[in-house]
């Protein structure tokens, strides 16, 4: 017989809601990072690279000490002070749209931008730089279906994350 487990409340355990980031855009400015940048930056916050893999493609919902260790080593990085909110987001705005400019850069391309050969890629023939980093506007950041419900929690216990199948 499998032990039960009890949630005190009504209603099942509330589940973490999609959390947004924008931690790859910031780490392509920061040179310590631009050389298998999500293994570093696993080393740096003691986690495993694939607990940042799987938090940078959004298929975890990291834990706020995780958060705020991101935070804290791109910071330092970068020589520049910022806020979980300038990296994590709910609905995918952020008060400073331009990671490019977060960073402290005037504008610039992806390294995906560019061939082999340093040649720009026929589908970013038309990108401006900086652009590439631009948050969506408010109106445009939540969907209606991203929304979430009241019950819902921004981040996973800091025990364990929890991953979504989407």
């Amino acid at each position: 017989m499998q032990p039960q487990t009890t949630h005190i409340g009504a209603g099942p355990a509330p589940q973490p809601r999609r959390l947004h980031n924008r931690v790859d855009a910031v780490m392509n400015h920061v040179s310590r990072y631009q050389f298998e940048g999500r293994a570093r930056l696993a080393a740096d916050v003691g986690v495993s690279r694939s607990t940042i893999s799987r938090m940078l493609n959004g298929n975890t919902t990291p834990s706020y000490a995780l958060v705020q260790k991101v935070t804290a080593a791109l910071s330092e990085h970068l020589a520049k002070p910022l806020e979980i909110s300038d990296l994590f987001s709910p609905s995918g705005f952020y008060e400073e749209r331009s990671a490019c400019r977060l960073a402290g850069c005037r504008g610039c391309l992806p390294e995906a931008a560019f061939d082999g050969r340093g040649r720009r890629r026929p589908e970013w023939r038309d990108a401006q730089p900086g652009d590439w980093s631009l948050a969506p506007l408010p109106e445009q950041a939540a969907a209606p279906e991203q929304a979430a419900a009241p019950e819902q929690t921004l981040f996973a216990p800091d025990s364990q994350a929890r991953s979504f199948q989407s």
